[in-house]
C-alpha cells in the first residue's frame, strides 16, 4: 500500500480491491485529476504480472477498446479518466454496454465538492452523468483515512464489480464510480495524513479480506422455472405445431447451441439463426432472403415464435412477424425485447437451463405426433432455394461486389476465427451472404446499433484473445473511429480489417429515400472522397488495395498469418451494389413464389 498521503492510500485500496474482485485490465486516458489512481494501478501492475494497463489518448477510443475486450473475454474491464468532458466521451460505449450487457467499471476522477459549480477549471457536473445507462452509480467521496471509511471503500468497489458482472438484481453492464480528489495529486509524503497505527487498529481496512478474495461478494445462481411453468409452455407448443425458434443478435452463453438444437428437434420447429447469434450450419440461415417472398409469408403463418437474444437484424423477419401479430411470442432471457408489441411472454430464465428443462419435459411427457413435419420441411425447402439462388447469382459476378466478400470469406476463413462486424450494411450482408461450415464466432456492437468505436472495439477484442480476428466495416464506420488505430500501432495488435469503401452511406441506397434524388446524395449518400491509404500508414498499419477476388483471398490469408494490423480496402460503386442486391433478392423471391 502506498501510504504517502491519504490520496495514495485511498487509491491503492481501490486498485487492490478491483484486482481481488476479478478486474485484470484497466484502460487509462491521461489527465491530472486521476493521478492517484494511475499511480495505484502502476504499482499494482508491478506486484501482479497478470494485471494489464493500456493507455489511450482518446477517451472514446479507450472506452470502445475496453468494450470489445470485455465482450470477447466476458470479464470486467476498468476505465479511468480525468475530470471534465473526458468522462462525457465514455458515454457512447456505456450506452452500448448497457444494451449489450457488457461489464465495464468506469472510474472518473473529479474535483472535490467545494471546487464544483464555482468556475473551477476542468469541472462539470459528473453526478449521474450517464443517467439510466449504468447499472449503478456512486459518488465515492473524498478520501478519509479511518477504518470505517476504508472498509466502506473496499465493500463499495467489490460490490460494484459484482453488479457490473450481472450478479446483482440487474443484467451485466457498466457501473460508474466518481472519485473526487483534492491536492496533492502526486505521491508526495504528507505528515499525519495516514495514522501510523491503522494496520493494528483496523487490519480489515488496510489488508482487506484475509482470504485474499473480494471484500464483499454477490453470489448469483442461474434462474430456472418450476415444473408447472415448464408444463404450461410445453402444452402451448403441443397445441401449436406451427412454430419456430429464432436466435437473434446474441452473445450466447456456453453450451447454448447444442441445447437449442436439441429443443428444435424435440419441438419439430425450424431453427432460424442470425449470423451474429450462433453457428448456423445445417440450420435455417437464409430466412432474411426467403421471407421476402410474399407467397411464403402469406402461406406460413406462425402460431408461436420462441426467440433467444435480441430481435434479429432482418427487416423481412420483422415484417413477417408483424403481418401475423396474433402469433404468441416467447422471449427467453429478456424482459423487454419486443419491438412489435405483440402477445409476448418474457421469460427471465437462464437460456441453457430453460432449453434443457423444456426439452426434457417434452421428451418425457409428450408424443411427437403433434408435430407438423410439413411445416418444417417447407422452411428447409425455402432455405435450400435461397441458398442455391444466392450461390448461382454470386457465381456470375466477376467484379468486386460487397455482398460476395462474405461468401468468399466463408470459404477461406479458418475454424475458430472471430469476425467483428460493423453496423449498417455489413451486418446485413453478413447475415445474407456468410454461411460457413466451419465455426466462426461473430461479434458486433448491436446493443444500440451505432457505428461508434468500431475499430477500437475490434482492436480491444483482438488484443484480448488468441484467435485470428477479422473486422469488416464500411467506410463511414472506419472514418468515424480513425483515432482507434493508434492502439494498433502502440500495442502491435494483429487484426485483419476489410474496409468496404463505397464512398458514403451505402445502406441508404437500399432504402426508399434513395429514390428522392434532390436530397439523397447531400444528406444521405454523403460521399467523402477520402484516400485512407496515407492515414492508415501514419498509424503504422499496412494498406492493401484489392483489385480482384484472387488478390482478396491471398491478402486475407496472408494477413491472418501476419503480425500487426492490415487494412484490405475494397472500393465499389454504391449504385451497382444496390442493383446487385435487389437482383439477387428478386431471384430468391421469384423462385420461392413459384414453389409456395
Amino acid at each position: 500500500m502506498n501510504s504517502a498521503n491519504r490520496n495514495t492510500l485511498w487509491a491503492s485500496i481501490v486498485a487492490e480491491e478491483l484486482y481481488r474482485s476479478g478486474v485484470r485490465t484497466v484502460c487509462i486516458s491521461p489527465g491530472s485529476r486521476s493521478t492517484p489512481l494511475v499511480i495505484a494501478f502502476a504499482e499494482l501492475r508491478d506486484r501482479h504480472a497478470n494485471f494489464q494497463i493500456l493507455v489511450h489518448i482518446d477517451e472514446r477510443s479507450s472506452s470502445f477498446f475496453a468494450l470489445g475486450l470485455a465482450k470477447v473475454q466476458m470479464s470486467p474491464v476498468a476505465l479511468l479518466c480525468t475530470s471534465g468532458t473526458a468522462a462525457a466521451n465514455y458515454f457512447p460505449a456505456i450506452i452500448e454496454a448497457y444494451h449489450s450487457q457488457i461489464p465495464l467499471v468506469v472510474l472518473t476522477a473529479d474535483r472535490p465538492p467545494e471546487m464544483r459549480d464555482c468556475g473551477s477549471g476542468q469541472t462539470i457536473d459528473q453526478i449521474n452523468i450517464y443517467g439510466k445507462h449504468v447499472r449503478y452509480f456512486f459518488e465515492v467521496g473524498t478520501p478519509e483515512i479511518i477504518g470505517f471509511r476504508l472498509r466502506y471503500l473496499r465493500s463499495l468497489i467489490s460490490r460494484s464489480v459484482s453488479i457490473a458482472m450481472g450478479k446483482g438484481d440487474t443484467p451485466a453492464g457498466a457501473v460508474h464510480l466518481n472519485f473526487p480528489f483534492a491536492d496533492p495529486m502526486s505521491p508526495i509524503a504528507v505528515a499525519d495524513d495516514v495514522p501510523e497505527d491503522l494496520a493494528l487498529s483496523s487490519p480489515e481496512a488496510m489488508f482487506g479480506n484475509p482470504s485474499g478474495g473480494a471484500y464483499s461478494q454477490i453470489i448469483a445462481g442461474m434462474r430456472s422455472l418450476d415444473t408447472n411453468a415448464i408444463a404450461t409452455i410445453a402444452n402451448q407448443i403441443i397445441g401449436h405445431p406451427k412454430g419456430a425458434i429464432v436466435v437473434g443478435v446474441y452473445d450466447a452463453p456456453s453450451g447454448f447451441l447444442s441445447v437449442v438444437q436439441r429443443l428444435a428437434r424435440v419441438t419439430g420447429y425450424p431453427l432460424l439463426i442470425e449470423a451474429t447469434g450462433a453457428h448456423r450450419y445445417d440450420e435455417i440461415g437464409h430466412y432474411d432472403s426467403f421471407l421476402r417472398s410474399p407467397n411464403f409469408c402469406k402461406t406460413h403463418a406462425p402460431d408461436i415464435m420462441m426467440r433467444f437474444g435480441a430481435m434479429p437484424t432482418s427487416k423481412s423477419y420483422l415484417l413477417w412477424l408483424q403481418s401475423h401479430i396474433g402469433c404468441q411470442q416467447i422471449v427467453v432471457g429478456s424482459t423487454n425485447s419486443d419491438p412489435t408489441h405483440g402477445i409476448t411472454q418474457a421469460l427471465n430464465v437462464h437460456p441453457v437451463i430453460f432449453c434443457e428443462q423444456l426439452a426434457n419435459y417434452l421428451e418425457n411427457y409428450a408424443q411427437s405426433v403433434w408435430q407438423d413435419k410439413q411445416w418444417r420441411l417447407d422452411f428447409e425447402l425455402a432455405e435450400s432455394i435461397a441458398e442455391q439462388e444466392i450461390a448461382n447469382s454470386l457465381a456470375k459476378i466477376d467484379k468486386l461486389f460487397d455482398g460476395k466478400v462474405y461468401a468468399e470469406l466463408a470459404k477461406i476463413l479458418p475454424e475458430n476465427t472471430y469476425i467483428y462486424i460493423a453496423s449498417s450494411t455489413p451486418i446485413r450482408d453478413l447475415d445474407t451472404f456468410f454461411h460457413s461450415d466451419r465455426v466462426v464466432t461473430v461479434l458486433a456492437n448491436r446493443g444500440a446499433n451505432g457505428i461508434d468505436g468500431t475499430i477500437s472495439s475490434a482492436l480491444g477484442a483482438a488484443w484480448g484473445c488468441d484467435r485470428p480476428m477479422v473486422l469488416i466495416c464500411g467506410d463511414l464506420a472506419f472514418y468515424h473511429d480513425l483515432n482507434g488505430l493508434l492502439a494498433a500501432k502502440k500495442y502491435n495488435i494483429s487484426l485483419t480489417v476489410i474496409l468496404l469503401n463505397n464512398d458514403g452511406g451505402g445502406i441508404f441506397n437500399l432504402l426508399p429515400i434513395s429514390k428522392f434524388e434532390n436530397v439523397f446524395e447531400e444528406f444521405f449518400g454523403t460521399a467523402h472522397g477520402i484516400d485512407f491509404a496515407p492515414i492508415v500508414t501514419a498509424y503504422d498499419c499496412e494498406h492493401i488495395l484489392i483489385d480482384d477476388w484472387q488478390s482478396f483471398r491471398e491478402a486475407v490469408l496472408d494477413s491472418l498469418d501476419s503480425k500487426g494490423t492490415q487494412i484490405l480496402e475494397i472500393r465499389s460503386d454504391r449504385q451497382r451494389n444496390r442493383e446487385l442486391h435487389f437482383a439477387i433478392w428478386n431471384q430468391v423471391i421469384e423462385s420461392c413464389d413459384r414453389n409456395f
